[in-house]
């Protein structure tokens, strides 16, 4: 079992380039979302209003369920999910789009909240997102670059659907339980120390 791990975890060699590229993808696409809030300022209320809804709307109605910690790990973790299995069938387009999307509502978001709360946007990110955002965004980008890369090992003919398995159960996953949990149970509270 411990070798399986340690074996999951090495392979992460196999794919730390594609992850950082999916780093930058999602940092030039939160900049573009922070230039947007920045562009529909005077609008920003109405704006912040709708996209919340848009982000917290619950599939199965009435709202943020009653545990917040298990919502927050199946909406992630069904995310990454997809980004890295589909990212092989998909020709990497669908991590590409996930990563542009949550890049740009990310820094839309962060933007938005800062002028809302009257700070600076650096600490919303700091604050608000950096402590869960480690482990989240870290999950994510090792997610959709394990996809970069196992998209190009199957296009050369080799079969990827178990190490596909042991990335998702013991890189991915693991790191989305540690960030459901520091959003659940720490971010509330950073934010509320420091910016409420």
């Amino acid at each position: 079992m411990l070798t399986w791990f340690a074996k999951g975890w090495q392979e992460i060699r196999n794919y730390r380039q594609e992850g950082l590229l999916c780093l930058a993808i999602f940092a030039l696409a939160a900049f573009t979302g922070h230039l947007m809030a920045l562009l529909v300022s005077e609008n920003i209320e109405e704006y912040y209003d709708m996209l919340r809804e848009m982000i917290l709307a619950n599939p199965f109605g009435g709202g943020l369920p009653d545990n917040l910690f298990l919502y927050i790990l199946t909406r992630n973790s069904a995310v990454s999910l997809t980004v890295l299995v589909l990212g092989i069938i998909t020709y990497n387009v669908w991590p590409v789009f996930i990563l542009l999307l949550n890049g740009a509502i990310g820094g839309f978001v962060v933007q938005m909240q800062a002028a809302l709360l009257n700070h600076p946007s650096w600490q919303i990110w700091l604050i608000g997102l950096l402590p869960h955002g480690v482990p989240e965004l870290g999950a994510l980008f090792l997610a959709a670059g394990a996809s970069f890369y196992y998209r190009r090992l199957r296009s050369q003919g080799e079969r990827v659907s178990g190490r596909v398995l042991t990335t998702y159960l013991v890189v991915v996953l693991p790191l989305l339980v540690l960030a459901a949990a520091i959003e659940t149970y720490i971010t509330p509270l950073l934010l509320h120390r420091f910016l409420f």
